[in-house]
């Protein structure tokens, strides 16, 4: 769902030239929270933040194919020994910072997935449409 605060982004990044344009959206984050994505939300509520984990939030990789009304981010997040487990991921925030930021959009996962153990690993694409 792209919030009302991911319009901002959108708007800034297409049209300001002002100098305050805003940083590109293309960080992921992660939570167990299955609640339904609103409009008014500006953060990802109980985003997995645990210090040096592997599943905090992480830029992702970008792929766009040209004349294409949609691009990609990606990410491969990988469980280690400081993250809180096991931990079933349900959602999906993509913000424009390593840490707080806003938060453009967030996905509700159609199947989520549990990590149990260290060096279990979830890959993360997120498409966002353009129209």
């Amino acid at each position: 769902m792209l919030h009302t605060a991911g319009k901002d982004v959108v708007a800034s990044a297409l049209g300001d030239r002002s100098g305050s344009r805003a940083a590109a959206a293309d960080y992921l984050a992660l939570t167990a929270n299955s609640t339904t994505p609103s409009a008014g939300d500006t953060t990802l509520a109980s985003e997995i933040a645990t210090a040096s984990g592997g599943l905090i939030r992480a830029q992702a990789t970008y792929a766009h194919t040209g004349g294409a009304s949609t691009y990609t981010l990606t990410k491969t997040f990988t469980a280690n020994g400081n993250d809180s487990l096991p931990v079933t991921i349900a959602k999906v925030g993509v913000f424009n910072a390593s840490s707080s930021g806003t938060m453009a959009w967030s996905t509700l996962l159609s199947s989520t997935a549990t990590l149990s153990a260290v060096g279990d690993s979830i890959t993360v694409t997120e498409t966002i449409t353009i129209s």
